[in-house]
């Protein structure tokens, strides 16, 4: 625990000194840098112990100047995976940012972002070893505010404004109505805020009270985790700030959300079966809705937060099967459903964190994170090309990475819950296999759109200039790359490293845990193998043919140009673009995503303009937060004018003809006309889809044998019985 107080307070000096330094930035910068270096360094120190021997759980008490008790920080198996996780990617981030922000000195306040850095890495550090409702809630906030003015770093900018504003309103709401109420009940029930209380105090809690807490925490912690359709930061954050926070956010700030979640069903006694059910129904349209969306974007960080959205749900799958193996007494669903949900929440921070890494160095390249106007870059960055192939091909899930070792366990958790003795339980478990070979199909498309589009062909602007990544930045790179590679090929090495933070949550022996895991993980090692002999096999021979061709003397063969279709001087432009490569897919889920197209088709035997723009809006955002909030603000505005002023209510805005109008207005605008018309055929497919539904319904009812009727007893004349 002294190396945790050390990391904090090597964090909060750096963030200290850096701020004093404002006149000095990049001396400055350098502090911030080698202080998350340093403080992530300690934490990896203090975490790697406890998640090899699975020790007890350790804590120190803090004398805490306020009215609210002591202070405690605690260390146990969750709390040191989650530390580790963040360690190693803070660690990648500090040196890549490093490079990075070079470009900003002298044009930005970059003492005052490294400053807020340092506090964010410190309050991530500070929310999971938190051991009392009072320094979680400190570190919660400072979370939150430190991410605010990261996200806001460019606030000139009108769009980076909004951006800052929306996270903070969307993660203040969904503490507020959700996690503040969710601590006041515990506290209430425990007598004080001490978290080792609160599993005792909830031991002999009726179902009632433990489904609305479990429902508190999901909405509460699942708005930070970006669970749709409380996701409508993310996409919007995740481009507005610089790289390096955009890693963060994504990496490991989320993951705070699970976190939470986690230690929560660690004090909650077995749910019921209905509740594990609501975390697979809220993980399945995640990850499915992410993808899809994240199919449907052109800008290449945004496209990255929707993939974040997609594995949350990843995650998700695997502890809702952990809760279902829980409520159902099979401890082999808890252990590989929790088992991979955690493995995934470290796979996803250093696949994800890599993505965004070589995305920021991609925008530093070129100027610009649109994908539509980049091509070839493959040839000008190519060490940058290849750690983007690797993390695409991780979070795809496939071998020899890391990726795919967690789907593996949760395919695993998956197939299991589908022979256990609920039928609701079981069905919901096969849509959830459906769910995530539909997730690892779309992200396999979406990748392959990204890396075809942006780094092989031609480049599409002449007009962009491309440089080198910069070595250290490519140093930054390599660390999550090479845990990446180092996952995926020795994944026994790794895996029984959760078996601590299954045993927090869940309850389980950790030798227990190790031993399920490990019987579904026996084929992996062949599999990765054999993917990795491939793999070294591919690369070993374009080696040997770049030396051949290399050779003086080489014959090679003159170069053609490639058929233009009929255009006497074809151009970089006239190669598949975003739009054109993924359209295909969005129009076949168009009730889903209803998109937009704009199209401008060559007309004439000399076309001179063609141009094609997709366009896919949130629907959670434009169809029921947007409104939402509209209407509140409308209402205040009410108030304010008409009920204490006097003055009439300010106009409405002009609504614009081309706007778009939602789906579900449309749905219900749709259903209404037809049944105003009286149309037979309607009206009987009502009928048949009621019937279906009540028949549905009671397929799910417990079938119980029908007991033979008692024979009723002789009686006689005076009716008494013989």
């Amino acid at each position: 625990m002294s190396a945790i107080l050390a990391s904090l307070a090597v964090l909060l000096g750096g963030a200290v000194l850096t701020a004093m330094l404002s006149q000095r930035p990049r001396l400055g910068l350098l502090i911030a840098m080698l202080s998350i270096l340093g403080g992530s360094l300690l934490c990896l120190a203090a975490a790697l112990p406890c998640l090899v021997h699975t020790s007890a759980a350790q804590s120190i008490v803090l004398a805490w100047p306020l009215p609210l008790g002591e202070a405690r920080l605690a260390l146990d198996g969750l709390s040191a995976w989650f530390l580790a996780t963040i360690a190693l990617l803070s660690s990648a981030v500090a040196i890549y940012a490093w490079e990075y922000l070079q470009a900003e000195l002298g044009k930005e306040p970059v003492p005052a972002l490294g400053a807020f850095l340092c506090v964010l890495v410190a309050a991530l550090i500070l929310v999971v070893t938190a051991s009392d409702v009072a320094l979680f809630l400190l570190g919660w906030e400072l979370m939150m505010l430190a991410s605010f003015f990261l996200v806001a770093f460019h606030h000139r900018q009108p769009e980076v404004r909004r951006a800052a504003w929306i996270y903070l309103v969307a993660n203040h709401l969904g503490t507020a109505l959700f996690v503040f109420p969710l601590f006041g009940i515990l506290a209430a029930k425990a007598g004080g805020i001490d978290f080792q209380t609160f599993q005792a105090a909830l031991r002999n809690s009726d179902q009632g009270t433990t489904t609305v807490l479990f429902l508190l925490g999901l909405l509460g912690f699942g708005t930070k985790a970006g669970f749709m359709p409380m996701h409508i930061w993310l996409p919007v954050a995740h481009p507005a700030a610089p790289t390096p926070v955009s890693a963060l956010l994504s990496g490991v700030v989320i993951k705070v959300g699970i976190y939470g979640l986690l230690r929560l069903l660690g004090w909650l006694p077995a749910l019921s079966v209905s509740c594990a059910l609501v975390m697979l129904v809220f993980a399945m349209v995640s990850g499915v809705l992410g993808v899809l969306y994240a199919l449907a974007q052109h800008d290449i960080k945004r496209l990255l937060a929707y993939h974040s959205v997609e594995n949350i749900g990843i995650i998700g799958l695997g502890i809702g099967m952990g809760m279902l193996g829980h409520s159902l007494g099979q401890p082999a669903l808890v252990a590989l459903g929790y088992g991979g949900a955690l493995l995934h929440v470290l796979n996803h921070a250093l696949f994800k964190g890599l993505l965004f890494l070589s995305a920021g160095a991609v925008i530093h390249a070129t100027g610009t994170g649109d994908i539509e106007r980049l091509g070839g870059l493959a040839r000008k960055t190519p060490v940058n090309a290849a750690l983007f192939l690797l993390a695409a091909v991780s979070i795809c899930g496939l071998p020899p990475f890391n990726g795919f070792v967690s789907e593996w366990i949760l395919y695993g958790s998956l197939f299991s819950g589908t022979w256990v003795g609920s039928r609701s339980a079981a069905w919901v478990a096969a849509m959830g296999v459906l769910s995530l070979a539909l997730m690892g199909g779309l992200a396999l498309a979406c990748f392959a759109k990204v890396f075809g589009v942006v780094f092989l062909g031609e480049p599409r602007e002449r007009a962009i200039r491309v440089h080198p990544t910069p070595a250290l930045m490519r140093v930054g790179m390599l660390i999550p790359a090479a845990l990446c590679l180092g996952i995926g090929v020795w994944p026994t090495v790794f895996v029984p490293l959760t078996a601590g933070g299954v045993r927090t949550v869940a309850g389980l022996d950790a030798g227990e845990v190790s031993q399920r895991i490990r019987s579904v993980l026996s084929p992996v090692g062949h599999l990765t193998l054999l993917a990795a002999v491939l793999l070294t096999s591919i690369v070993a021979l374009g080696g040997i043919k770049r030396l051949l061709l290399r050779r003086p003397g080489a014959a090679l063969a003159a170069p053609v140009v490639t058929w233009g279709c009929g255009f006497a001087q074809p151009t970089g432009r006239m190669q598949y673009t975003a739009s054109s490569f993924a359209w295909s897919l969005i129009h076949s889920f168009r009730s889903v995503l209803w998109p937009h197209r704009k199209i401008a088709a060559p007309a004439g035997p000399f076309a001179v303009h063609a141009a094609l723009e997709s366009h896919v809006p949130d629907m959670a955002e434009h169809d029921f937060f947007a409104p939402l909030l509209r209407g509140v603000s409308r209402a205040f505005r009410m108030i304010r004018n008409v009920s204490w002023t006097g003055e009439p209510v300010l106009p409405a805005p002009s609504r614009d003809d081309g706007a778009r109008v939602g789906p579900m207005r449309v749905l219900i605008t749709g259903v209404a006309t037809a049944l105003r018309q009286g149309r037979i055929q309607l009206y009987m497919g009502f009928i048949v889809l009621t019937l279906l539904v009540v028949f549905f319904v009671e397929s799910l009812s417990p079938r119980e044998s029908a007991a033979p009727p008692a024979r009723p007893a002789a009686r006689g004349i005076e009716g008494t019985s013989k």
